[in-house]
């Protein structure tokens, strides 16, 4: 009776580990799981943006023999831009602007008058982005204008310009897609001749100070990143 208990009990205790075996064995070869994929943060900068702006004019605009017109006035417009995340805290980008303007000058003496219609903008642009939100730029590149010039009685004569133009700014992240910013821009049109009074020469600088509002499409949308 004893040898038939010890007998059942070495059955049980084989067949336990057959079990064992038969189920472990499998469960070794199963591949290992890899480590989910590491997500990287999407830059709030990066991307395609449009947005726009108001701001003011001044300028120096010196003819040849006559004296100063110096237009001066209120402006707005329209911007556009690409910017990539070049390093943790570097943006680079590209932008272009248009922007109306009322700014005009005289020399009443001469009878003469300048007003500006419009100026224009494509830039390059570097940025440093600071916490909390903040990015901080300086942007460079080319510019035009477009003016009327008239004397009473002599002539009268629409002529675009073109230039260059350099400028700093601060953007703030305002929302997740919207930033509001300030701006500085230069632009110098050198002196070019006015062929209508007889080749008088115009040399204009002027002088934009802006605020603007932005806002900036998401990655994965018809127009986010490339």
């Amino acid at each position: 009776m004893v040898n038939r208990k010890l007998a059942f009990a070495n059955a049980v205790a084989v067949g336990a580990l057959a079990v064992s075996f038969g189920t472990g064995a499998p469960a070794a070869d199963l591949p290992r799981r890899s480590p989910p994929p590491i997500v990287m943060p999407v830059s709030p900068w990066a991307g395609f943006y449009v947005g726009a702006h108001v701001g003011g004019v001044t300028s120096s605009e010196t003819l040849d023999f006559n004296g100063n017109t110096d237009p001066g006035g209120a402006l707005g417009g329209l911007q556009a831009g690409y910017n990539w995340q070049i390093a943790p805290l570097w943006v680079a980008g590209i932008e272009g602007d248009f922007s109306w303007t009322n700014a005009n000058g005289s020399i009443p003496a001469a009878q003469f008058t300048s007003n500006h219609n419009w100026y224009s903008t494509f830039d390059g642009r570097l940025g440093y982005t600071m916490a909390p939100g903040w990015l901080v730029y300086g942007k460079g590149g080319a510019a035009w204008m477009n003016a009327d010039y008239n004397q009473i009685g002599t002539a009268s004569v629409n002529d675009t310009r073109t230039g260059w133009n350099v400028g700093i700014g601060a953007e703030y992240l305002l929302a997740p897609q919207w930033t509001v910013k300030a701006e500085y821009n230069y632009l110098d049109f050198g002196k070019d001749a006015i062929g209508a009074f007889g080749g008088l020469g115009v040399d204009t600088q002027v002088n934009q100070f802006k605020l603007g509002v932005n806002y900036h499409f998401m990655p994965g949308t018809l127009f986010g990143r490339w």
